[in-house]
């Protein structure tokens, strides 16, 4: 077999994946079909996985994720976030992840490892999409699988020395500058994992890249264990503040950036224009830093101190 047909057929093996997908997709939204149930962030990828297998474009600029929002616990609902890589069902597992107000981070750490563990125990058929068995067994299971990882929280615990009543809370901001940022897949995570972990902040992306994610430090951390992994010519945290609060309303008082997390392009240019490629302006960033409190922060992210010392864009 040439290397052409060996293209052609991995590519008709990743088409065939997709649809899979699609189909999935589709059922699902049969069974959850009560308002609020099944929702995804962005109906585009829908459109964009569609007319790779089609034949419609070259190229895939998403991955399919979806949300659960389930009734499984007493006057409370749980998140359950599903992200899909481009070779599930055959070749890679889904990512399925709980999130819920009430569960403490540590702990949803745990129970995600749960859902891998079955997956990989219990899934035997991988050739077909399995997201609809692995929610049955959460939802079948799931005061069993809170009991169970709280047991393993408290034996984690053992040997430690004794936690405080009332931990204190530690408010981080952290800032992140990469080479460059591109991917509408990767620019999709920092969005979606910033605001799932309730975070605030902007991303920047283009050539180079800067992110800022505020909050709760257990929080922030996830959030960078989460993009770091991500495929990066170069990423790095810059500088993080930190800053131990008495409670939530404290904590929201640092907050520079209220109006939660967003992508900024900081490009002079029309608003039909495309700003992907663009070099950032300068002048805007230090507008935006200024409005935000943060002026004190270019010197560590670039070296200079006034705006009149920046590099022209």
């Amino acid at each position: 077999m040439n290397s052409g047909d060996e293209e052609d057929v991995q590519k008709s093996l990743l088409k065939n994946g997709l649809q899979k997908q699609l189909d999935e997709f589709q059922m699902l939204s049969a069974i959850f079909c009560n308002a609020g149930e099944l929702q995804v962030d962005d109906y585009s990828c829908l459109d964009n996985l569609s007319g790779y297998i089609n034949g419609e474009i070259d190229r895939l600029d998403t991955k399919l994720d979806y949300r659960f929002d389930l009734p499984l616990l007493p006057d409370q609902k749980v998140q359950i976030l599903v992200e899909l890589p481009h070779l599930y069902p055959a070749l890679e597992m889904p990512r399925i992840v709980i999130r819920s107000s009430v569960i403490p981070r540590d702990q949803e750490r745990m129970l995600t490892s749960s859902i891998e563990q079955y997956i990989e125990q219990e899934v035997v058929e991988r050739d077909e999409p399995y997201v609809y068995q692995v929610i049955g067994w959460i939802q079948d299971n799931f005061t069993e699988l809170l009991l169970r990882t709280t047991g393993d929280k408290k034996e984690q615990q053992t040997g430690k020395r004794p936690v405080a009543e009332h931990e204190p809370i530690v408010f981080e901001r952290l800032w992140i500058y990469s080479h460059h940022l591109k991917s509408k897949t990767k620019r999709q995570t920092i969005i979606k994992t910033a605001r799932d972990l309730k975070l605030s902040g902007f991303s920047r992306p283009g050539k180079p890249a800067i992110i800022c994610v505020e909050g709760q430090q257990t929080d922030t951390q996830e959030f960078w264990r989460t993009i770091k992994p991500l495929k990066w010519q170069k990423i790095q945290i810059k500088f993080n503040e930190t800053e131990t609060v008495g409670d939530e309303k404290e904590m929201a008082a640092l907050r520079h950036f209220e109006a939660g997390f967003r992508e900024e392009l900081f490009c002079e240019m029309d608003e039909d224009s495309d700003t992907e490629d663009q070099p950032m302006s300068m002048s805007l960033f230090m507008k935006f830093l200024e409005k935000h409190s943060c002026g004190y922060i270019k010197k560590e992210l670039f070296g200079f101190q006034n705006a009149n010392d920046a590099p022209i864009s």
